[in-house]
């Protein structure tokens, strides 16, 4: 299947910035590499491949992961390790972010419970072949209840305008707006693909993702202007 420029442009805008993330968060690098989030630009650089990939094996069907008649565009095995290491990259970093010893807990606590419904969800879905849908809604849960304890936590921080709270917040904001709708995306595809095409949520997906990274865009670039203090 050929993709013209045009119909790259129109449907896979959002890698644009995604790689604009990326190339802001190395330019940015030296005023956060100290931090917790000094691994983040490889976090990105891994989304966009992973991004790239995806898109080459479900466009060109002469380059396939799944062998097996039928399935030679199914690209949902990159996405479910993608899923798996990008939640708890995030619980990482929000574990390692909180001062609050009951905040801590609750990050544990919901990591392990999304580490076990990883291990459980092929037993009903195919790791291969389909989307993890209990695992990336409970990853995606998990991941907003980090987002919003660390909001609570900024509220009352008395370094809340360093760097990399700046930075950290931005990003936050830039995944609460993606993955609160993340599982209602899959829940739907999964349930009514039909009903998936007719409200163009693959669409609404791309543009999410889009708005995801240019909240990452945004922290890289305004906290620049706050002082320096390691999270």
């Amino acid at each position: 299947m050929a993709l013209t420029l045009d119909a790259f442009l129109s449907e896979y805008y959002f890698l644009l910035f995604c790689a604009m993330a990326l190339s802001v968060s190395v330019y940015t690098y030296r005023w956060y590499y100290h931090s917790v989030l000094k691994y983040l630009p490889i976090l990105i650089g891994y989304t966009f491949l992973t991004e790239i990939l995806g898109l080459i094996i479900f466009e060109f069907e002469n380059i396939q992961i799944v062998l097996r008649d039928g399935y030679s565009n199914y690209n949902n095995l990159i996405y479910n390790v993608f899923d798996i290491l990008f939640f708890l990259y995030f619980y990482y970093i929000f574990w390692k972010t909180f001062t609050d010893r009951k905040m801590k807990s609750i990050v544990l606590i919901g990591g392990l419970l999304f580490i076990l419904t990883s291990l459980i969800n092929p037993f009903f879905q195919e790791f291969i072949l389909y989307a993890q849908l209990w695992a990336s809604s409970i990853g995606s849960l998990v991941l907003i209840l980090c987002i919003l304890l660390f909001y609570t936590q900024t509220k009352t921080s008395t370094s809340k305008n360093n760097k990399f709270s700046v930075l950290l917040r931005w990003i936050s904001l830039g995944l609460l707006v993606f993955y609160i709708f993340y599982p209602i995306i899959l829940i739907i595809g999964h349930l009514d693909y039909s009903l998936y095409q007719e409200l163009h949520i693959r669409q609404l997906q791309h543009f999410l993702i889009a708005v995801m990274y240019l909240g990452f865009i945004v922290g890289f670039l305004r906290m620049r202007r706050y002082p320096t203090k390691s999270i």
